[in-house]
Order: structure tokens, then C-alpha cells, then sequence
């Protein structure tokens, strides 16, 4: 997302000592209007995290998420010794954190490895919606399993941080071994080995199965080969995830009917709205009545405070995400901040929950002001996850009419001299 590039609108409480409201109008009766809307596929390239699993939403569906990654020798000009010997080759996955549940059945999942058969370069875009070539037949996969994100492991005797463990095909470790001139530096091995695609799926198809789980890859995402040659019966390699692999992740969604029939229905955002992280779902919005209100006065607006609850029966064990952004459209489509984001404050553009008040409140003041001085012309403005590519949260809004607690919009303006 890029500034909205646009002129800075005068505002009158941020140009007044102490934000002295006195004598202010009040606007409550504006009516605005909402739907949800799909986001558009991610950039979700050299991230500094990688989403990877699968849970079952009750509310949203069938949430998946799968990594593409390149690999490179740990050191270079490998030198396996004289007779090497493959024991065993591991895919190491590092845990980190992670969105869903992982109790002890309800977190079962099983992942898998497959070989990328098509070359990956870093200085290229992936998207969440890009595939490669890959085999069809897993190089190596576990049982079904819950994620032990707390739990260190014992590997070879030594206690490590806890960590998935994906062992890979022997066929795959003599490979590494019968070709020794391909392991010696990252551009030959990364043509031997184009690269390492990783899914998931759930044990059943029922609800609040699973979890989302986020690997910083370039923290010890690794492929270990274990071999033993004439001089010595217990040796590793590595071959690693850094800086200078190429890497991505990959969503897919299958939302349920509730969702998929309220896409771009104002009319279902009066009661719901969707916002989904993973290049997922957001909320649109629109002020219809915003320029007949203006009626030709020179409006000053010195706060836009809109407020919108949460479903509190979507809560539990799915958390609502941290921070919701503004942001509007360019004429091309792709999203820009907006200009009361562009003041790099929390404190002054909102959207961070409220977990006491289960809300969340955005000042859309710069926005409003530049809406009524023709410099934004769209009316058509957006609330968008934070993160959305490197984090799984989702949140069910009350809509614009909700019984429950519908949005409030409170405008506070003075009327200037034409």
C-alpha cells in the first residue's frame, strides 16, 4: 500500500490548543452503508514470516495455507568424504506461534513435503493465488499430529527448540549423495533442487479443527542429511532457508454459504460484516449521503469517529484482530493508505481492538475533509487486516444495523465563511 497522494486537509482540532471542541456542530445521522468484499490476491514473497496449516472455521470455512521455499547449502563446497553413505534426510521447521486450536484432538493435522519442479527466483513476485510445477507424490509426510509448539525435541541426543519434523524420502538422501557436485555451492544445488512445497490438512472435515501456524523460515527452516562415510559413522549437513532464497506462501479458501452469499450485499452488512487476514475477506464501506450533507457549505471537519462492534458470539478461541486499517482505492485498484493513516498514529487514526469494550474505533477526519474538497473523488473507502500476509486472524463485525450494536458515526465540524 502507497500514500495517498493528495494535498493535506486543514482539520480543526489537531490545529487548536488542547483539541478545544467548544462550539463544534455534531453530526450523528449519517448514514453509512457496508458490505464485505474479497480481498485481492497478496504479494506474499520474502515475508518475514510464512503461514503454514489448516483449520475449520465454524464461522468462515475451510482456511488452508502452503509454503513454497528454496533452499541452499548451509557452507560452501560440501565434501562428503570418501564412501559416503545416506542414513536420513529431515525437513526442519522451527515453531513459532499460531492462530486456532491446539488441543489434543481438536489440533490434529498432518503435513507434507512435495519437490518444486520449477526453478524459483528471488527477484521474481508471488502471489497467494501462484502455484509451481511440483511432483504429485509427497517426498515425505506425518502422520496426523498436533503442532507441540511448546515442547522441546530430542535430535541425536541433544535437546533442540521445539520444531515440525518432516522426514523425507531415502530416495531423496542417495540422491544428495550420488550427485556430491551438485551440492557445493547455492546456484548448481538450487537447479538440483528447485525447492520444497508444504501443505496441510485436517484429520475431519468439522468445525474448529485445526490451526494456521507461522514459521520465520530464515530462523532455521533447514533440510538435515544424515551420512556416514570410511572416516566417520555420524555426520550432518544442512541445507537452509536465508536470506537469499526465494520464498513464499500460498492461500486457499473455501468459505461457507453464509459468507460467499454476503459478498458486496449492503444489504447483509447491515447485520454482519467479514474481515479475514491471508488475503481473505474485508469490509467496504460508503457515506452516500456525504455531499448532499455538505448542501454547498464550506465545512471544517474536526473529528470523524466511527465505532464498530464486534460479534461477540464470533469470539473464543478465534481472536479478533489486533489492528484494522483504512484504506482507499486508486484509480488502477490497488489500495493506498488513507490520509488519516498517513499521520503514522494509532493514537489519532484508531483501528486498534478495544478487548474491554470489544470494539473498534478509526477517525476518518482527513478523509472526510478531503471528500468534501473534491481531492479524493471515490466514495467508496475500506477496512483492511493488518498484516494480512503474514497473519491468519479474522473478525465478525456488527453491521451497520446490527441489534446487537450497530456502528456509530459522530462528526464533529464547524460551518466557515464561503
Amino acid at each position: 500500500m502507497f500514500f495517498v497522494s493528495c494535498e493535506e486537509p486543514e482539520l480543526g482540532l489537531e490545529t487548536q490548543p488542547g483539541g478545544d471542541s467548544a462550539n463544534l456542530l455534531r453530526e450523528l445521522n449519517l448514514k453509512v452503508e457496508a458490505a464485505t468484499e474479497r480481498e485481492d490476491s497478496v504479494k506474499t514473497d520474502e515475508l518475514s514470516l510464512n503461514l503454514l496449516g489448516a483449520y475449520n472455521d465454524p464461522l468462515l470455512g475451510k482456511i488452508r495455507s502452503s509454503i513454497y521455499m528454496q533452499l541452499r547449502p548451509a557452507v560452501s563446497n560440501i565434501d562428503l568424504g570418501v564412501n559416503p553413505t545416506a542414513d536420513s534426510i529431515v525437513l526442519v521447521l522451527p515453531y513459532r506461534s499460531y492462530y486456532g486450536d491446539l488441543s489434543k484432538l481438536n489440533g490434529l493435522q498432518r503435513f507434507r513435503a512435495f519437490r518444486v519442479r520449477e526453478m524459483m527466483y528471488k527477484d521474481s513476485s508471488y502471489f497467494s493465488s501462484d502455484t509451481l510445477e511440483r511432483d504429485l507424490i509427497p517426498l515425505g509426510s506425518t502422520t496426523y499430529l498436533t503442532p507441540s509448539i511448546l515442547d522441546s525435541v530430542s535430535v541425536a541426543g541433544r535437546k533442540e527448540a521445539p520444531q515440525l519434523r518432516i522426514k523425507l524420502d531415502q530416495s531423496l538422501a542417495n540422491e544428495f549423495i550420488s550427485n556430491p557436485e551438485d551440492l557445493v555451492n547455492a546456484d548448481v544445488f538450487t537447479a538440483f533442487l528447485n525447492g520444497i512445497y508444504l501443505d496441510a490438512d485436517t484429520r475431519n472435515p468439522n468445525d474448529e479443527q485445526g490451526a494456521i501456524l507461522d514459521f520465520n523460515l530464515i530462523g532455521g527452516a533447514r533440510i538435515d542429511l544424515f551420512y556416514k562415510n570410511d572416516v566417520n559413522d555420524s555426520l550432518k549437513t544442512s541445507f537452509i532457508v536465508n536470506e537469499s532464497s526465494a520464498r513464499y506462501t500460498r492461500f486457499k479458501h473455501v468459505y461457507k454459504p453464509e459468507v460467499t452469499s454476503s459478498l458486496g450485499s449492503f444489504e447483509a452488512g447491515k447485520q454482519k460484516l467479514f474481515i479475514h487476514n491471508m488475503g481473505g475477506l474485508r469490509t467496504k464501506l460508503q457515506i452516500p449521503d456525504l455531499m448532499n450533507w455538505k448542501a454547498g457549505r464550506n465545512i471544517l471537519i474536526h473529528q470523524a469517529l466511527m465505532t464498530i462492534s464486534v460479534d461477540a458470539n464470533s469470539l473464543g478461541k478465534y481472536a479478533p484482530n489486533p489492528q484494522l486499517n483504512i484504506v482507499l482505492k486508486d484509480e488502477e485498484g490497488n489500495l493506498i493508505i488513507s490520509p488519516d493513516l498517513s499521520v503514522n498514529s494509532t493514537s489519532y487514526s484508531g483501528g486498534v481492538y478495544n478487548s474491554t469494550t470489544k470494539e473498534y474505533s478509526f477517525n476518518i477526519a482527513r478523509y472526510l475533509q478531503s471528500r468534501l474538497n473534491g481531492v479524493i473523488t471515490d466514495e467508496y473507502f475500506y477496512i483492511q487486516p493488518s498484516g494480512t500476509g503474514i497473519s491468519s486472524y479474522r473478525v465478525v463485525l456488527n453491521g451497520t444495523e446490527a441489534i446487537s450494536g450497530s456502528m456509530k458515526f459522530e462528526i464533529l465540524y464547524q460551518i466557515l465563511p464561503n
